[in-house]
């Protein structure tokens, strides 16, 4: 009893002075409901900005900033916060993000044409991330009525798949497997059981972009291999399929509840002999 009196004591003296109770942690956000269809606007004056939060739990969210009145790219700067206040990415167009300690390149360095200013500004947030913060900057002259809506979608990816040869007595002359990255830091496995001798290639939708990579382990050793480049396979060799260098954002369009419209994060692996 004596310390929860001494607590009250205490407690009534900061009052009475007036002093504030500092709270830790990252400051508060216009507060966004996942799935919400109407989202959460705001006006920014020029060369303001404003923080968003959301809670995102064990399905991953796309967070879409929109700006009614874009006329060209970087005309809003997106930065995403964990519950932290830890940096986990930036981005300035759809068509790309990157991990936040990482300098921003300029959209030509990473082979972006032909942006198209109205899609949203967008980042894929991975399942139990928790509480997120997203900053967004109005880096233009003018006023600008931004809008952020996030909605849950699936996780198209793949983790420890088997795969195997062609069952070429059969008549089958190849086989084929793919998914997406959609996450700073995601890496998806496979791990090859068949015959040996096989011919492996990997293929994404835009080549030479630079965007991803495979990883193919043989008898402890790595290899890093291009797409498009036909690698042998023997059985037991284990490939992870993720994002290297300058990282294009992952969005996908040929899988089940992945309907961005943006192929970035797509990638196909397939098996022939």
């Amino acid at each position: 009893m004596k310390k929860f009196g001494i607590a009250l004591l205490v407690a009534a003296v900061l009052a009475a002075c007036n002093v504030a109770v500092v709270v830790e942690g990252p400051p508060p956000g216009l507060l966004v409901t996942v799935d919400d269809v109407n989202g959460v606007q705001a006006v920014l004056p020029a060369g303001a900005k404003e923080r968003f939060e959301l809670t995102v739990a064990d399905r991953p969210v796309r967070v879409d900033v929109y700006h009614d009145e874009a006329a060209a790219e970087k005309e809003l700067y997106v930065k995403v916060f964990d519950e932290d206040g830890q940096p986990y990415a930036h981005t300035d167009v759809r068509s790309y993000f990157q991990d936040a300690d990482v300098d921003l390149a300029s959209l030509a360095a990473v082979g972006a044409q032909d942006v198209d200013v109205s899609f949203p500004y967008s980042v894929n947030l991975p399942a139990n991330m928790g509480k997120v913060y997203v900053e967004v900057t109005n880096q233009t002259a003018a006023s600008a009525t931004v809008t952020v809506k996030a909605v849950t979608r699936n996780e198209v990816v793949r983790r420890d798949v088997a795969m195997s040869n062609p069952d070429t007595a059969n008549g089958e002359t190849s086989k084929g497997y793919g998914g997406a990255v959609l996450f700073l830091g995601q890496r998806d496995t496979y791990v090859y059981e068949g015959e040996d001798n096989y011919h492996l290639t990997f293929s994404v939708p835009e080549p030479g972009t630079d965007v991803l990579r495979v990883r193919l382990k043989l008898q402890e050793t790595g290899e890093v291999f291009e797409p498009g480049q036909a690698v042998v396979l023997l059985n037991g060799d284990v490939l992870e399929v993720y994002a290297e260098g300058d990282v294009r954002a992952g969005f996908c369009a040929s899988y089940d509840g992945c309907s961005d419209g943006i192929e970035t994060g797509e990638y196909s692996l397939t098996i022939e002999p």
